[in-house]
């Protein structure tokens, strides 16, 4: 009698088991299909894959002059003074994805009283460079940069729970005019 209920004590618990490991492995399969959803495909920006998507009239600079961070750092401050107040709409390129979206959820998530400061340019790399026709003068031509800018930032607000200041290290991808070319 005793051998017949430790057998239905074993068959109840491997049965327990694999219905358990069913179950976690039916649940993992779930989260990971889940979690893919919000894995968009984004290239990596490299020299090579901006390289392929130059403006209509446009023609590469070759090689590529390298910018500083002395050179970017300017630029980089006049976005981060766009963020603090309220105007970053008109600097975000009419390309950029999703740009509604962003712009309208820093208008109802972000604090009003939140500030963004830069701490630091921890590395620049330019991706492409090209020279345009300047709209603003038509016998003219401008030097465009696409650079690469990773950066220390902090923001600071009074929460709910008293002043919050957190950092955190971000990339920017920026459009640089810097230079006019011609008359």
């Amino acid at each position: 009698m005793r051998s017949s209920r430790v057998d239905v004590v074993r068959r109840q618990t491997s049965t327990a088991i694999v219905l358990a490991l069913i179950v976690v492995l039916g649940i993992g399969a779930v989260l990971d299909a889940d979690a893919r959803q919000f894995r968009g495909r984004r290239p990596i920006a490299t020299p090579e894959a901006v390289a392929a998507r130059l403006p209509d009239g446009a023609q590469p600079v070759i090689p590529i002059v390298p910018l500083t961070r002395e050179q970017v750092h300017p630029a980089l401050e006049r976005l981060i003074d766009a963020w603090n107040s309220g105007r970053l709409a008109p600097h975000l390129d009419t390309a950029f994805y999703d740009r509604t979206r962003l712009t309208d959820a820093l208008d109802t998530l972000a604090p009003r009283n939140a500030r963004l400061y830069l701490q630091a340019v921890e590395g620049v790399q330019t991706l492409q460079q090209y020279v345009e026709d300047d709209p603003a003068r038509p016998a003219a031509r401008r030097l465009i940069s696409r650079v690469s800018v990773t950066a220390r930032t902090q923001i600071e607000f009074e929460g709910d729970v008293g002043f919050v200041r957190r950092s955190g290290i971000n990339e920017f991808l920026l459009r640089i005019e810097h230079q006019e070319i011609g008359p």
